[in-house]
Order: structure tokens, then sequence, then C-alpha cells
């Protein structure tokens, strides 16, 4: 993992309701709606967060067809992060 990829990914986790949206994301892929009333808050709050860790590749989407409408329903990904004073060392070699 390069250094921009690790300040998308620490910038993405630093945050108290993401890291809440991807425990959600873990246990069952969701649409903004029911991120929304799980979470107590509104769909452009979440779709605000989602935006960021769509950005540090955290989370995926997909568009499905559902009763003749489009939603948009999100996952997460697997991913490790990991950084201590050595990969920060490595990131400057």
């Amino acid at each position: 993992m390069n250094l921009e990829k690790t300040v998308k990914m620490g910038d993405a986790l630093s945050n108290i309701t993401r890291i809440k949206i991807i425990h959600l994301l873990n246990k069952n892929p969701m649409n903004i709606y029911e991120m929304a009333k799980t979470l107590n808050l509104s769909r452009p709050v979440i779709y605000t967060h989602l935006k960021k860790l769509e950005e540090a590749d955290l989370v995926e989407s997909d568009l499905i067809l559902d009763e003749a409408r489009a939603k948009r329903i999100y996952k997460s990904k697997e991913f490790k992060f990991y950084i201590d004073n050595d990969k920060i060392d490595e990131f400057f070699k």
C-alpha cells in the first residue's frame, strides 16, 4: 500500500460514523435508507460518509432493480490497515 492510499484509508477510518457503517455492512449489504434508519441519521449524511469510504476503497456498491426501482446496495470490502514507525519509514525509502 502506498502513502496516498494509506492516508485515504486512515482519513476514512478516523470517523466513528464511518466505522459504524463498515460494521453494519460487514454483517449485511444495505441501501442508504436502511443505514440511515439503523443509525438514526439523514440519508445525505450517510451518503457523504459512504462517498468517503468508497474513495478509500473500503466499500463498494451495486445498482439493482427492485420492484421497478433502482436501488444502490452497499457492501464492505475486505481490507487490512496497519501502520507503525517502520511502515512510515518504508514510504520514504
